[in-house]
């Protein structure tokens, strides 16, 4: 074969999947996880459920999501893409997505989104970054204000509230004279969080003893050292590190018969004694739902839509976990739990269900269908996407009218308005930046 020949036909080949991609009018999302974490699939279950709600995807395209697949639609073509907790995979898996021909990338946590900006800041035409499961993102440098952040970047965030956290940990034990932190010395959120953990816990006069790590490998060490310090309580940061390494804190804490408190009230399901914090992750799937509807629809500019900070606290108690370290959890602490795991199974409160149904629109009708599984069913199954269609024929024909009463015209002038309180002005815009400047 002719040389010339040979090396066209190869340079054709190797960009035959890049070339397709951007042939296809078809707009293209890819989704890059760094964990995945326990919160992941609870905000693409929101996302996705947005999506088929303004019929980006089919009920059978939603199946296949469901069960990881990627999707070439009808519509539209989502992929997915995970770092299983791996820094430098991050920056494959960012390129790979733009040699893909990704139109949007959904990032899920910092890391990835720090990654994604550096890299996509250097294109001509900044391929747009939509993050969700960010915690602070002025702290990692993501944004300085909500409005003010690279042009081609947007996303919700939630900045954990640690005071109340310590708030609603004190009501487990009172008398706490000595607690210990874990954090990442390279992490920004870590780094905040232990400050102030230190902060706040020597106000109320208890002692903090605080361990910085290297890495994930340093974890089982850093907790037996301040088991051996005698603390009585471990108070946790938001971390990726010790987020992505939670149950080798909660076995080591097991061991030596010390309770893991965390500021996230979801993570009671990997062992966390008590967790405190923002539970709406679904709010932040729907939250990014709508965002890539309105891009895709109405063109919406990510310069001028602001970082959404998202409001709200749930407390979170494993039972179990207690019983095994023999503490008698307090009634005053069940009494407020909202989030309660039992002989195995995660119930929630009637608080946290009706503020649930709130948030979907839903009718009496699905009120009452939902209030009526109670305490019986094990609210875990339903945090994951389509998790409703395998539960039961009950709960399956539940997400369908959900989807169904979404797209009443009163719920969708619900959702535009979301999206224009979040409309960056210029007199917002500048009153932002001159409160950043007062601040330096």
């Amino acid at each position: 074969m002719n040389q010339r020949i040979a090396l066209t036909l190869l340079f054709c080949l190797l960009l035959a999947p890049f070339a397709a991609a951007q042939d296809n009018d078809k707009p293209t999302v890819v989704i890059i996880r760094y964990g995945p974490y326990i919160s992941d699939p609870i905000m693409e279950s929101g996302m996705l459920d947005t999506l088929q709600v303004y019929q980006w995807i089919s009920a059978e395209e939603r199946a296949l999501l469901n069960a990881g697949q990627d999707v070439q639609g009808e519509k539209i073509n989502i992929f997915w893409s995970a770092a299983n907790f791996d820094l430098p995979t991050v920056n494959i898996l960012v390129e790979d997505a733009l040699d893909r021909g990704a139109d949007i990338l959904v990032t899920s946590g910092a890391a990835v989104t720090q990654i994604a900006i550096g890299i996509t800041q250097d294109q001509d035409e900044p391929t747009p970054v939509l993050f969700h499961g960010v915690n602070h993102s002025t702290e990692y440098g993501i944004s300085d204000s909500p409005c003010l952040k690279p042009a081609h970047v947007t996303g919700s965030e939630y900045t954990p509230p640690y005071d109340e956290v310590f708030e609603v940990f004190l009501l487990q034990n009172p008398a706490l004279q000595r607690i210990g932190t874990i954090h990442t010395s390279t992490d920004a959120d870590g780094i905040y969080g232990a400050a102030q953990i230190q902060a706040i816990g020597e106000s109320k006069g208890i002692e903090v003893e605080s361990a910085a790590i290297a890495g994930f490998s340093d974890l089982r060490a850093a907790t037996q050292s301040l088991a051996s310090k005698g603390v009585e309580a471990i108070v946790l940061p938001i971390d990726f590190t010790v987020g992505s390494g939670l149950p080798v804190v909660v076995s080591a804490a097991k061991e030596e018969q010390i309770p893991i408190f965390y500021p996230v009230p979801g993570t009671v399901m990997l062992g966390v004694t008590v967790g405190v914090g923002f539970f709406d992750y679904y709010a932040q799937g729907i939250d990014t739902g709508l965002v890539l509807n309105a891009r895709f629809k109405d063109g919406l500019d990510f310069d001028t839509l602001a970082v959404n900070s998202l409001k709200g606290s749930s407390v979170g108690v494993n039972i179990d976990v207690a019983n095994e370290m023999e503490m008698s959890v307090t009634q005053e602490l069940r009494d407020i739990a909202d989030i309660t795991v039992h002989d195995g199974a995660m119930l929630l409160s009637q608080a946290v269900l009706e503020r649930q149904m709130e948030m979907l629109g839903a009718d009496d009708t699905i009120r009452q269908m939902v209030l009526s599984l109670g305490d019986a069913m094990d609210w875990s199954m339903l945090m994951q996407p389509g998790a409703g269609g395998e539960a039961s024929p009950m709960v399956a024909q539940m997400f369908q009218m959900l989807i169904e009463l979404r797209r009443a015209p009163e719920n969708l002038a619900a959702d535009a308005a979301l999206l224009e309180a979040r409309h960056c002005t210029e007199d917002l815009i500048a009153e932002q930046q001159a409160t950043l400047d007062a601040a330096e």
